[in-house]
């Protein structure tokens, strides 16, 4: 993380935590354990010097708001901030072992082990011996700016550390705050590893370990056996030998009963490391130590001001606690001493030596130099108690090498200034604790005297200690000094110094042996009184009282006359005292071992039971963590990929708009554009007009436009078009600025407190790990992507998943029903868990099976109509009030279509699931609101032609019902509605449609004479027969087709019989008609393999269709379709297709031709034709047509009869696909289906009446017929309304004229009211 964010959070937490108050504080440490998650992550950053100062402001209650963010640091600033706070309490304790846990992260790169041995001297001074030079490291080359580093490191945290101290001095808060076993656990945990470092750190369970070890020795050990006297060795060696002396004695060098804790050793009830002690252990004072270990590591000295400062504090805490006068218990030196982290007992005591040797230091120099303090009887009994815990722990060996000697020097200062005139007076108030104190004294006397022993015997050292001794004599003989058991020892120690052969030895313990029996002979005679036989205990007293007046030669002499006397006196009886104290100390040591462990076992199993629940406290948040700050990047996530999706969405959008204008700017006649264009490519509108006539063609955009070759073209794999990739649709790879993602990076020096730019290679570093996602790859949301396409505010209702059909595509969508729109958007799909998927990446299982098996089956589409344009998810839109018409359909002989009519003339074909069906149907009828005008149903037009009788759009729902059927056909009947008309009802109502070319709208050949120069239609003969297929118009056909069918019935075939192996309406025929025009080319190609087929059987003749159909072909029986009545363009090469050259001709394929009575024209033919449609001739027959295709003579005997059967699957009914469990038998249905053509349904089951002849007589009519009555026609005295014209640019104003007066009127478009008028001058 970024250092500086580091330090901004920090101040952020403070400025939370001191601003809400205590229950916010109480709130994030009980309930988020907020402060154990700190202690755990803040060390990281211990080198930001800021983030101290926040932590120790925040502490101390400090607003940090009024803290300033400084540039440098400087402990100055902080100083002065508390020395101005008025807040006199400490606000959040809690944050101390946050803080301590940055220092120890700091020792650790300040406190580099330049160590040394450390024998501490016994002197007065109050400095301690270790100072805080930094020294080179031996052993490691370090650069100079490295040293210099850690210099300031440990020069910055000695000033916090500084800090501390004073404040601890200065605030009574502080302090409680501070003298609790957490904080003292803490700042040792800092200053351990310095003192007494270890290769392997121990853990918790390590040490309980050991421990549990130490605990099961005691169970085994025995009790003592007899201890033997300290000169036993010596006496069995030299029985006999008068001249025997203390300088040939050799002891064992025995100096340890048991190791404990050590990091190498662990103990078991059979380690060998357990010692067996021997009665030779018992005859030296020490063997009462905690430790078996031979050779203990020496103490080091520290050389980090940081931890020197560190000491400092610890020194301090523990001598405030033995001169407060109302700490009886001396409760803050038992806490330091019992802070120890988990380590090897060796290294505790090692440390614990440390620190009673500092606070015997610093505590004498204070005794000297503020001797007052001992007028408070109090702080002596604290002085003594720890005089007391000195001694334990030297004779134990926790106060390791010196430790005696401090022991000494502070029991003889303190006694020496007991010993003054001016505290004389008070011994009386003291003698219990001043009796204590001489009992330490005497404790060390013993123990050196037991050293020297069993050391090297040197001398000079014996010689100086007893002088020491002769120095103290005032102490040691004093009144107050009343332990008898240690004169015993002493003197039992002074006599074998008399057997010594050093005279230097022999005369100091004269000498001392004189000053006894001049100061205490009363005890002395008391001590000599014993009762052995054959032993005056008198001569002995008298022998030693008459040293005082003999020479030194007479009383050697003496001693050697009494020698055997008197050493079964001292080394048989007198030496009793000191093996009784050193079983004492050895008791009194194992019990105090015995509770030490047992209270270190309880405390390590508190830090584990701690450091458990702490660990649980991280892992659960560091998963909450991880989990919120997932979800916190998700949202961000989806946040920039929505932004990144309206980018998207808006370029687009823009570029379609963009898109858009740029074609209308440039298209033909355009203000940019040319006069005339070259090369355009035209299409059909599916835009329906009045009757349902699609009219209206569109220019093709270029990328619309595909250059089509011939059957035998050089090139033919050319037409297929290169499409994007769908992976490349469906995801998108954004490049993120690099800046945005990680922005720059910074770390705060130690040695400038300042942030300052990483080094270049650590970008570098930083970069290649970038390199592997140096791109963000989004998923596009999509059910956002779909939400973008709806009106704003609109609300959804419905939505669907549907298959829109389009000629031979079938596109899978979404049908959306909203509280204002309809909306129909390709290539989604709605999952069964409501999440929106772009339909590539839908499993296949899930989609419509039916449609992937026309893939399959047919080439058709089943993705995308917009392929070529990129158009991936068009959206049509339209408002529920637009909705005219619904109709059930079929698709496949299948109940799962719709088709949908709009006041705009736009309509669609969808297929939606078989279950869901009717409940669409029912939801888009209740959205259709009833109208009465013919002209708003899908065959409106004028109406006064029209009644509304039909307009219902649920009339036209159950248009299917009889009455409604019959209904339209009386009309007819009437001539109400044109021929025209009535065809396209019947194909709506038999379920045929545009949208689907396979069931595209069927319309009779009319005509047979395509060879005339003019066409007349008053002559029979130009027509074909209505009453017979196009199968049966000539007879020879009609015998053909009738063979057939008997042949096929005569057959063991369980397949129906038909007579026509292909149909009259199929996706072919009527692609082969409108070749010439789009979308209907593409559709042709996808029936083809993507070539044109062969010249020679291109539609390219109208009569050689008609020939072909008629009589020619016997596999042509196809029929016509609307296009032929209303549509002049599809018969014109109006895209320049080239369909190739005929074989045998060499004639070139280009518009259709025409029969010769169109004169070339196809608006000519297309006005002949639909009169021929119209005609008497036909409106007389037609209903024998209706017949053959939607009546009786479709199915059944009349259809026999009629030579009118087809392929049995064809029919409705037929075949359920769904009951078809083998694909491969459905594939193949399915198949069949799709390309032979499907029959229209059967909409009579009985002849269909015929056509009244058409009336003549304008009464009847109610109108007079235009062309036939010209000279009836004269102008009319009312003006001709209606004859508008709006006025550009904004059609604000219209003009109407042809009023009686001959003014042009200009009127209001708003208001309806005149504007202006201007009278026309007429000739």
């Amino acid at each position: 993380m970024n250092p500086f964010t580091v330090v901004l959070a920090a101040r952020i937490l403070g400025r939370l935590l001191i601003t809400q108050g205590p229950t916010y504080i109480n709130k994030f440490r009980t309930q988020s354990e907020g402060f154990i998650v700190l202690q755990t992550l803040l060390p990281a950053y211990w080198n930001l010097l800021q983030l101290h100062e926040a932590l120790l402001a925040m502490m101390m209650g400090i607003d940090i708001a009024y803290y300033p963010l400084y540039p440098t640091f400087d402990i100055n600033h902080l100083r002065t901030c508390l020395q101005n706070s008025k807040q006199t309490r400490m606000a959040i304790p809690d944050l101390l072992p946050v803080i301590t846990s940055l220092w120890n992260e700091g020792r650790k790169v300040a406190d580099v082990p330049i160590l040394s041995a450390y024998p501490p001297s016994m002197r007065t001074s109050r400095n301690r011996s270790n100072s805080a030079v930094v020294y080179p490291i031996k052993g490691h080359k370090k650069k100079e700016d490295s040293l210099s580093a850690r210099i300031q490191i440990s020069k910055s945290l000695d000033e916090f550390i500084r800090l501390f101290k004073d404040l601890y001095n200065a605030r009574p808060d502080f302090r409680e705050a501070c003298n609790k076993q957490d904080i003292y656990d803490c700042l040792l945990k800092i200053l351990f590893p310095s003192i007494c470092p270890s290769a392997i750190p121990l853990t918790i369970e390590d040490e309980l370990c050991s421990k549990d070890a130490v605990l099961s020795n005691f169970e085994m050990e025995q009790a003592p056996s007899i201890v033997s006297s300290p000169m036993d060795t010596i006496i069995n060696d030299r029985i006999g030998d008068d001249t025997s002396s203390i300088d040939s004695a050799s002891t064992p060098g025995f100096n340890s009963i048991i190791k404990r804790g050590g990091a190498s050793t662990r103990m078991t009830k059979t380690s060998p490391h357990v010692s067996k002690r021997g009665t030779a252990s018992m005859t030296r004072l020490r063997s009462a130590s905690w430790s078996q270990a031979p050779n203990l590591t020496d103490m080091k000295m520290i050389h980090s001001s940081m931890l020197n400062s560190l000491v400092d504090f610890i020194v301090d805490v523990c001598i405030n606690s033995i001169l407060d006068p109302n700490n009886k218990n001396l409760t803050n030196l038992t806490l330091v001493m019992s802070a120890f982290p988990p380590s090897g007992h060796d290294q505790q005591l090692l440390f614990e030596s440390y620190l009673l040797t500092h606070i015997a230091q610093k505590l004498k120099g204070i005794i000297q130099l503020e001797m007052e303090i001992l007028y408070d009887h109090k702080i002596l009994i604290n002085m003594t108690k720890f005089c007391q815990m000195a001694a334990d722990a030297v004779i134990q060996g926790r106060f390791r090498e010196g430790g005696a000697e401090q022991t000494y020097d502070l029991s003889v200062t303190l006694l020496e200034l007991l010993h003054n005139d001016e505290f004389t007076s008070d011994y009386s108030n003291y003698d219990a604790s001043i009796g204590l104190l001489y009992k330490s004294f005497n404790r060390m006397i013993l123990v050196k005297i037991s050293d020297l022993e069993h050391g090297d015997l040197d001398i000079v050292k014996i010689v100086a200690f007893l002088d020491y001794c002769i120095h103290h004599q005032k102490i040691i003989l004093s009144v107050k000094n009343t332990d008898i058991e240690f004169l015993k020892c002493f003197c039992y120690h002074l006599y074998r110094y008399l057997l010594s052969s050093d005279e230097g030895i022999k005369n100091t313990a004269a000498n001392i042996w004189k000053l006894l029996i001049l100061q205490k002979a009363d005890i002395i005679t008391s001590i000599f009184k014993v009762r052995v036989k054959g032993m005056e205990s008198e001569e002995l007293i008298g022998g030693f009282t008459q040293m005082l007046e003999m020479d030194m030669e007479s009383f050697y002499r003496w001693l050697d006359s009494r020698k055997v006397e008197l050493n079964i006196l001292f080394n048989e009886h007198i030496c009793k005292a000191w093996e009784n104290v050193i079983l004492q100390e050895q008791k009194y040591s194992r019990e105090t071992l015995r509770n030490y462990v047992t209270r270190r076992i309880n405390k390590l199993k508190r830090l584990q039971r701690k450091e458990i629940y702490e660990q649980d406290v991280i892992l659960d948040y560091t998963s909450k963590s991880l989990s919120w700050s997932s979800t916190i990047h998700e949202q961000e996530i989806g946040l920039f990929t929505k932004v990144l999706q309206d980018n998207d969405t808006h370029d687009n959008s823009i570029r379609g708009e963009w898109s858009n204008i740029s074609d209308d700017l440039l298209r033909e006649k355009a203000i940019w554009g040319p006069e005339q264009a070259q090369n355009l490519k035209w299409g059909l509108d599916n835009t329906e007009g009045p009757n349902r006539m699609r009219k209206r063609l569109k220019c093709l955009s270029s990328m619309h436009s595909v250059s089509y070759l011939p059957k035998h073209g050089s090139a033919a794999s050319s037409n297929t078009r290169t499409t994007p990739s769908t992976a490349e649709l469906k995801r998108r790879s954004v490049n993120l600025d690099k800046e945005l993602k990680n922005g720059p990076k910074f770390s705060f020096k130690e040695n400038e407190n300042k942030a300052i730019p990483e080094s270049n290679d650590s970008k570098n570093a930083e970069n290649n790990d970038l390199d592997e996602d140096d791109e963000l790859s989004y998923e596009e949301d999509k059910n956002l992507k779909v939400t973008r396409l709806l009106e704003r505010g609109d609300f959804v209702h419905d939505v669907y998943n549907v298959s829109q059909i389009s000629g031979l595509d079938a596109c899978e969508g979404l049908l959306i029903l909203c509280q204002n729109n309809i909306y129909l958007i390709d290539n989604f799909f709605q999952q069964a868990d409501g999440d929106i998927a772009e339909i590539w990446d839908v499993p296949k299982e899930e989609r419509d099976q039916y449609l992937l098996l026309i893939a399959q089956a047919a080439g058709m589409d089943t993705e995308t109509f917009n392929k070529g344009s990129g158009e991936l998810h068009r959206c049509r839109k339209w408002a529920t009030a637009d909705l005219r018409d619904v109709f059930k359909r079929r698709f496949l002989f299948r109940d799962v279509a719709l088709e949908i009519f709009f006041t705009d003339g736009r309509n669609a074909l969808i297929t939606v699931s078989l279950s869901e069906r009717d409940e669409v149907y029912s939801k888009l009828v209740s959205r259709v609101s009833t109208h009465d005008e013919s002209s708003d149903t899908i065959f409106g037009g004028d109406k006064d032609n029209y009644t509304s009788g039909l307009s219902s759009t649920f009339r036209l729902s159950s248009i299917f019902g009889t009455s409604t059927l019959h209904e339209l056909t009386q009309r007819w009947e009437r001539h109400d509605i044109s021929n025209f008309q009535y065809l396209m009802y019947l194909n709506a109502i038999a379920g045929r449609s545009y949208n689907d070319i396979t069931q595209y709208p069927v319309f009779p050949w009319i005509l047979a004479d395509y060879k005339s120069e003019e066409l007349d239609l008053d002559d029979p003969f130009t027509f074909r027969d209505l009453t017979r297929p196009m199968g049966a118009q000539t007879s020879e056909r009609r015998i053909e087709f009738a063979d057939r069918y008997r042949q096929w019935k005569e057959t063991d075939d369980p397949a129906p019989a038909f007579h026509y192996g292909t149909h009259y309406s199929s996706a072919m025929i009527v692609c082969s008609f409108l070749i010439r025009l789009e979308p209907f080319t593409q559709n042709y190609l996808k029936l083809q393999g993507g070539t044109f087929d062969h010249a020679d059987r291109l539609f390219d003749s109208v009569g050689k269709a008609w020939d072909s159909a008629s009589e020619k072909n016997m596999g042509d029986v196809r029929e016509l379709i609307p296009e032929f009545f209303y549509l002049p363009e599809f018969l014109t090469n109006v895209n320049k297709f080239n369909f190739g050259i005929k074989q045998g001709t060499g004639e070139a394929i280009d518009s259709v031709v025409l029969p010769p009575w169109a004169h070339g024209d196809p608006k000519i033919f297309i006005q002949k034709h639909r009169e021929a449609l119209e005609s008497d001739h036909v409106s007389r027959n037609l209903h024998h047509w209706i017949d053959l295709i939607f009546g009786y003579k479709q199915q059944g005997p009349a259809a026999i009869d009629s030579l009118n059967v087809f392929h049995h699957i064809s029919y409705e009914g037929a075949v359920d696909l769904d009951s078809i469990t083998d694909i491969v038998e459905k594939t193949a249905t399915i198949g069949i289906i799709n390309n032979f053509g499907q029959t229209p349904r059967q909409l009579f089951k009985k002849p269909h009446p015929s056509r009244l002849a058409t009336p003549k007589d304008p009464m009847v009519l109610g109108a007079y017929k235009f062309e036939d009555y010209l000279d009836l026609l004269t102008q009319s005295r009312v003006p001709i309304r209606g004859m508008q014209l709006l006025m550009p640019p904004d059609g604000s104003r219209y003009i109407e004229w042809g009023f009686t007066d001959s003014s042009l009127r200009v009127f209001s478009t708003d208001t309806g009211k005149v504007c202006r008028y201007q009278y026309i001058k007429t000739d």
